[in-house]
């Protein structure tokens, strides 16, 4: 009796450390804003709260969005008087959260059932992890989805445990993908005046100040694609008239973040933002790179070649052994 009231303990205080607040900006779109909620909702492993930050919407959507936090006791929405862009609206979350464990979700994207149980899982298995890095599809209505062509990022996720600033910026990290710890994230905050690219930066800047990360392949979001998504969008303007920030504002307050500069320079950052704009690797660039530096462009190189083997590799893992496709009927639903 004593072994199982200490294992029962055990447990009880590792869910009560695992308290997960669901940060979810939103803007004019109380439709896809309540699918989203709704799929934070249906978590096998519950989240403590759901905080909407309601980014200054107009009237004829604020009272959708009131109806949604009235659906559940959970959900705290906090509204804005005028539209700030999501690196204020996500900020406000940070200040007004209370879980050990916060997770950014936006309002047009949607989360596998078992998100935060898989996470929780993988925290488990990884002592003292501050951060957990899941995977993350791209999905349309009424499309099916394919992994791993449909995958953002399609690489071993092990590899962010080996070198995480490299892996993350050739494989990028959905905003929708990781749940991060409170302590760990500090003082650090979004930039509240880049309106794209924002997460980007944060994740950047925070990767590097992380200890130990865990990494789990069972846990999906669902990252949608739409005419009215941000990211899609090549405005040189914000919504509220400020203009968009230069690729090469970027590259400087990345610079500006690097606590180690010896292996990183601005031309290496140039070819990698090159890279994301036209979504490949072309030889002049990379032959540029290592001849500009020969140790972080075969770093680089070995990463983009293991990124291409371990999609292949799965596609084809999946037909010779005639494996069943990884079921995204939740996109869906």
């Amino acid at each position: 009796m004593t072994v199982i009231y200490y294992i029962l303990s055990h447990m009880k205080k590792i869910i009560q450390q695992f308290s997960v607040s669901v940060i979810i900006p939103t803007y004019n779109r109380p439709k896809l804003l309540e699918q989203a909620v709704k799929s934070v909702l249906k978590q096998t492993y519950s989240a403590s709260e759901i905080i909407i930050i309601d980014n200054g919407s107009s009237s004829e959507h604020s009272f959708e969005i009131s109806k949604i936090e009235n659906s559940h006791n959970i959900i705290n929405l906090i509204r804005l008087q005028s539209n700030k862009g999501p690196g204020y609206a996500r900020n406000i979350g940070i200040e007004k959260s209370r879980g050990d464990w916060i997770f950014f979700l936006d309002d047009d994207d949607i989360l596998a059932p078992d998100f935060i149980e898989a996470c929780y899982k993988s925290i488990r298995l990884e002592e003292n992890a501050e951060m957990v890095i899941a995977r993350a599809v791209c999905f349309r209505e009424g499309s099916p989805v394919f992994y791993p062509q449909d995958a953002i990022g399609a690489i071993n996720l092990k590899q962010y445990k080996k070198d995480p600033i490299t892996t993350m910026l050739i494989n990028g990290i959905t905003i929708g993908s990781c749940i991060v710890k409170r302590k760990s994230i500090g003082p650090l905050r979004f930039r509240e005046d880049i309106w794209h690219g924002e997460d980007m930066l944060f994740w950047f800047s925070l990767i590097q100040k992380i200890k130990k990360l865990a990494t789990t392949d069972i846990a999906f979001s669902g990252v949608r694609q739409h005419s009215d998504k941000i990211t899609l969008k090549n405005n040189p303007f914000h919504p509220d008239g400020s203009p968009s920030r230069s690729k090469e504002t970027y590259i400087k307050f990345m610079l500006d973040s690097m606590e180690n500069k010896n292996q990183w320079n601005e031309f290496t950052l140039k070819i990698i933002f090159q890279r994301i704009a036209d979504n490949s690797w072309y030889s002049p660039s990379m032959i540029a790179l290592l001849i500009s530096n020969p140790f972080y462009g075969t770093k680089i190189l070995n990463l983009l070649v293991r990124k291409r083997l371990y999609r292949y590799g799965i596609m084809l893992t999946n037909k010779i052994f005639k494996r069943k496709p990884l079921d995204f009927a939740w996109l869906q639903n």
